[in-house]
């Protein structure tokens, strides 16, 4: 993940100090409209497209977004525009920024063997997302302190070099444990909507958790970024059984085909 509080705090805190004055403010996610975070997240995924190597293979791509979209569409904000990209990166990650731009590895599809797999980090992402958890964690440091401001559009120059600073420095700021719970659960219930057996984020949390514990050193970034490891496939395991066991669709050939073989060539 790109490291969310150095960059997004500051570039977030213009928009905050630009539409909100000098009060202190609520981890709410009021402060800044969706139309203001669809916004950002659009000159930032500009910024990540010239910083970062992803994937140009459309065919992979267009299966990446089937998988995504399908999730998307029955979360609240269906009615915005998301987007998934392929970052060419063997290491195993995952990240989304404002605005609804998710971004997968190549090294984690490489990893997902089946389309549930895949389907459960997608959703854990776009509910990221859903729940706003940047701009709220945003918020939460500017009650902590005032953090210098760049007006988007304004330093162009200024927040480009950020970026770099940001990729070069490795991975995003960590969620919180309750805000990746959160994922979790809202995850489970939109693949389970979008017909994926939830079963998935559970096969694949526990095998790369195996993959560490084997010293797989591409799965290191992933636990980094997302904190809890078995306590987190306990709650996982805990909210589907509390839903039921509920079954989809585990495996798709078109995954194989159309992405998982792509990505490894």
């Amino acid at each position: 993940m790109l490291k969310r509080t150095s960059f997004l705090a500051v570039v977030l805190m213009g928009v905050l100090a630009a539409g909100c004055g000098s009060g202190g403010l609520g981890a709410s996610g009021n402060s800044v409209s969706l139309d203001q975070e669809w916004q950002l997240g659009n000159q930032m995924a500009a910024q990540v497209a010239q910083q970062m190597q992803l994937s140009n293979d459309a065919t992979a791509k267009a299966y990446l977004t089937s998988v995504g979209e399908r999730i998307h569409a029955t979360t609240p904000l269906a009615d915005r525009p998301f987007t998934f990209d392929i970052v060419n990166d063997p290491n195993v990650n995952a990240f989304s920024i404002p605005g609804g731009h998710i971004y997968i590895n190549a090294g984690l599809i490489a990893q997902a063997d089946k389309a549930d797999e895949l389907a459960g980090v997608v959703a854990h992402e776009i509910s990221h997302v859903v729940a706003r958890h940047v701009i709220k964690q945003v918020e939460t440091q500017q009650e902590i302190g005032a953090i210098g401001a760049i007006l988007l559009g304004q330093n162009p120059n200024g927040l480009q070099q950020l970026l770099a600073q940001v990729i070069a420095g490795g991975a995003m700021a960590r969620f919180s444990r309750a805000d990746e719970k959160e994922a979790d659960d809202l995850g489970l219930q939109f693949m389970t909507k979008a017909g994926y057996d939830p079963h998935g984020m559970l096969d694949m949390f526990q095998k790369l958790l195996s993959l560490e514990k084997g010293g797989n050193s591409s799965v290191t970034r992933f636990f980094a970024d997302h904190p809890g490891t078995q306590d987190r496939i306990n709650d996982i395991s805990g909210r589907i059984a509390k839903m039921g066991n509920p079954t989809g669709i585990v495996d798709d050939p078109a995954y194989h085909s159309n992405l998982k073989d792509r990505v490894a060539r």
